[in-house]
């Protein structure tokens, strides 16, 4: 009777062990290689070398949702797309849609939709003018981030380049440094960015922000086809929809944006 009893204790225990197995949680053995922004607010990394910014606690996020490890690179547009190109980067973030990145071999998941906002210097903006009013002036000088134009429309670049109205430089920090030297005047950005800068820089009493709610602009992820396989990119895919769906996204972006600012967003 005893043998009877150990023999189905053991029975029991097996058929434990190998449901905990069947139903084990499933693992990710990949490393991402993630190329980010290379300005603040975006990204950075302290004088510890940790890592931080809008950049980083979105990655970090989906990363610890999706139990894959990652290392993230702080690098210019030109240089992503170009890592892009070379097969050395699996994911780039946060930009906006853009067709430099889709030509350069990688697919976009889309995290949330900003509208444009408009710096632009108080001496040279009358009240109630819209951001196409900006535009048309031809007095009005503009810095632009280099490789960077997806909230700026075709033709509202060629008309700066015609005009000689457009000062374009490497860096972000750069680009809002012109308005304080004096040298330009505007600067078409997302929020995110001129939130930051402006206060950054200590323009806030020379410039007024004109958000353009007719203009709005997806933001997210660029997955690079060659290295990140379907399984991979469908895995991530879902963990940015959960993080959509219970807020999580939200409530990174909210710490980075007044409660102005963020009634402009929204969760595709």
């Amino acid at each position: 009777m005893m043998s009877m009893h150990f023999l189905k204790a053991l029975l029991v225990i097996a058929i434990g062990l190998s449901g905990g197995v069947v139903f084990a949680k499933e693992t990710c053995s990949k490393q991402y290689i993630v190329g980010t922004n290379n300005y603040m607010p975006m990204y950075f990394r302290n004088p510890g070398g940790q890592a931080g910014g809008v950049d980083e606690d979105l990655i970090s996020a989906i990363m610890a949702r999706s139990d894959c490890g990652y290392n993230s690179r702080g690098m210019s547009r030109p240089m992503a797309v170009e890592s892009l190109k070379r097969n050395q980067l699996d994911l780039i973030l946060l930009v906006a849609e853009n067709n430099i990145y889709s030509d350069g071999g990688a697919d976009f998941i889309p995290l949330f939709r900003s509208v444009r906002e408009l710096v632009v210097r108080k001496s040279k903006y009358k009240k109630g003018q819209t951001v196409a009013d900006v535009f048309g002036n031809r007095k009005v000088i503009f810095g632009n981030l280099i490789g960077s134009r997806a909230v700026m429309t075709e033709p509202e670049y060629q008309m700066l380049l015609k005009d000689s109205r457009i000062i374009q430089v490497p860096d972000a920090v750069g680009v809002y440094s012109l308005i304080q030297k004096g040298r330009t005047d505007a600067v078409i950005a997302t929020p995110l960015l001129n939130n930051y800068l402006v206060k950054d820089l200590k323009i806030e009493n020379d410039v007024i922000l004109v958000s353009d709610r007719n203009f709005t602009t997806s933001l997210g992820i660029y997955v690079s086809r060659q290295r990140v396989g379907q399984q991979d990119r469908a895995r991530l895919e879902e963990v940015v929809r959960k993080m959509k769906k219970d807020g999580t996204i939200e409530r990174i972006i909210s710490k980075y944006l007044t409660q102005d600012q963020m009634s402009s967003v929204t969760f595709e």
